[in-house]
C-alpha cells in the first residue's frame, strides 16, 4: 500500500503542521482533503525529517478512517440514533474503555466450553 502525505502549512504561532493523507485505495490524491493539524512539541527535539515521519506513522489509519467514509451509505435510523445525543452529557468510567485480561479469558473459555459442547 502506497501514502502521500500533503502539508499544506505550518502554524508557527502553535508550532502545528497542516497535513492531508491519502493511498492507493482513498478517492482523491492528498492535497483534495482537509488538512489536520499536527502538534509539533511533542516530538521533542527531533529533526524535522524525522517529525514527518513520525506523523506519516498515521497515514494507514487516517487514510482507513477516509477510505470508510467514503463507502458508508446513510443510514436514517443511525443518524436519528445519533441526532439523539446532542445536547447531552456522558459520563465513562476509565475501566469502561479497557477490558480486563480476566474477562478476556472468561469469554475464550466460554467459547470453548461452547464449542466442546457442540462437538458431543
Amino acid at each position: 500500500m502506497k501514502y502521500k502525505i500533503y502539508i499544506s502549512g505550518y502554524l508557527e504561532e502553535s508550532n502545528q503542521l497542516l497535513v492531508s493523507f491519502s493511498s492507493d485505495e482513498t478517492k482523491r490524491e492528498a492535497k483534495d482533503y482537509p488538512s489536520l493539524a499536527f502538534d509539533v512539541v511533542p516530538y521533542g527535539d527531533i529533526s524535522a525529517d524525522d517529525i514527518l515521519l513520525q506523523i506519516a506513522k498515521t497515514a494507514p489509519t487516517l487514510c482507513h478512517d477516509t477510505k470508510v467514509a467514503e463507502d458508508y451509505e446513510g443510514d436514517d435510523s443511525r443518524a436519528a440514533e445519533l441526532r439523539s445525543f446532542v445536547g447531552r452529557e456522558f459520563e465513562f468510567d476509565g475501566d469502561d474503555f479497557y477490558e480486563s485480561q480476566a474477562s478476556q479469558e472468561r469469554e475464550q473459555q466460554t467459547a470453548l466450553d461452547a464449542e466442546q459442547a457442540e462437538e458431543l
